[in-house]
C-alpha cells in the first residue's frame, strides 16, 4: 500500500499526427502498457467531485487507487492518492457482486473511502482504454503518451508527467510546445462526460 502526492502536468495533444511528433521528440518508447480503468461511485447518477475510485489492469497487473483533494493549475494537478496492489479473485469480487465481502472494505483505499466519506455501498460504472507508451528522459521524469478510448467513441491524445519540477519540464518541452494544450480535464472526468453524467455536488 501507499500513500502519496501525484502532481502531474498534462497536456491534450489534437490528433495521431501531432502525437507521432511529439512520441518522435520525446522518444525511445521503453515500454508499452496496454491499460483498463474501472471507475466506480456511490452514486451512479451523480458521481462526487471529492473523490473517485478505479481499478486499473496494466498488462496482466491490477491496483486499485483512491483519490481525494484534487487541485488544479491550468494544465498542473495534485491530489491525494491511496493504492494498493490487488489480485485477479479480488479485481472479479468488484466488477461482478453487487455486496462485497468485509475482506474488501479492509484494503487501503476502500478503508479510508468508507472513514472519510461514510461510503458502504458503490457501483461499477464502467471503463476506458489507454495505451501508455513510456519514454524516459536523461532528466529523470518520464513522458507517458496516452491514446485513451472512452466510451461512444471518444479518442483522446494526451501527455502526462510526473513531476514537482514544472518549469524545468515545461523548458525542455518548449520545441513541441506548438502541439501541446494544457488537460484541464482528468480521464475519469472525461469519462463522465463521455457516460453524459453530471459530475457535482
Amino acid at each position: 500500500m501507499s500513500q502519496h502526492l501525484e502532481q502531474e502536468l498534462k497536456y491534450r495533444i489534437a490528433g495521431q499526427v501531432e502525437f507521432e511528433k511529439v512520441l518522435q521528440f520525446l522518444g525511445p518508447v521503453t515500454e508499452v502498457l496496454e491499460q483498463c480503468n474501472y471507475y466506480f461511485s456511490d452514486r451512479p447518477d451523480r458521481p462526487s467531485p471529492d473523490w473517485s475510485l478505479r481499478v486499473r489492469q496494466a498488462n496482466q497487473l491490477y491496483e486499485l487507487t483512491f483519490k481525494l483533494g484534487k487541485k488544479q493549475t491550468g494544465g498542473y494537478f495534485q491530489s491525494t492518492e491511496v493504492e494498493c496492489p490487488i489480485d485477479a479473485e479480488q479485481v472479479e469480487e468488484l466488477l461482478s457482486q453487487p455486496v462485497w465481502s468485509e475482506s474488501l472494505w479492509e484494503l487501503p483505499p476502500l478503508e479510508r473511502l468508507r472513514r472519510e466519506f461514510g461510503v458502504g455501498r458503490l457501483v461499477l460504472l464502467g471503463s476506458l482504454r489507454n495505451q501508455r507508451h513510456c519514454c524516459p528522459q536523461k532528466a529523470g521524469w518520464v513522458a507517458e503518451m496516452d491514446i485513451t478510448q472512452f466510451p461512444q467513441g471518444r479518442v483522446d491524445y494526451e501527455l502526462e508527467i510526473e513531476t514537482a519540477e514544472v518549469a524545468a519540464v515545461e523548458a525542455a518541452l518548449q520545441p513541441i510546445a506548438g502541439f501541446l494544450r494544457p488537460q484541464t480535464k482528468t480521464k475519469f472526468r472525461r469519462f463522465l462526460e463521455a457516460l453524459q453524467l453530471n459530475q457535482s455536488s
